[in-house]
């Protein structure tokens, strides 16, 4: 059972519990999950622009992590998975 005001989703495979409106990088962080950022850096606020913290929510596109609130409706898995798309010879 989860406490009140908590929220569970997977990430990466593990199950966590998180206060409901964590962000995604917040919640990864908190359970030992690493996520790269450059916005976390100290006196910056998040915005999502610069990509690099993006994962896959099983969505139509990437979501940034820093930005993203927590929803304990999908798993997030921290990097994306490879593209097999290959380019022309």
């Amino acid at each position: 059972m989860i406490a009140a005001g908590l929220i569970e989703l997977t990430i990466d495979g593990k199950k966590i519990a998180v206060p409901k409106d964590t962000t995604v990088f917040d919640a990864a962080r908190l359970n030992g999950i690493a996520i790269p950022t450059l916005c976390h850096q100290q006196n910056e606020t998040p915005v999502g622009v610069c990509r690099l913290c993006v994962v896959d929510v099983n969505a139509r596109v990437f979501t940034a992590s820093c930005v993203r609130p927590s929803s304990q409706t999908w798993s997030s898995l921290p990097r994306p998975r490879k593209s097999s798309a290959r380019a022309a010879p």
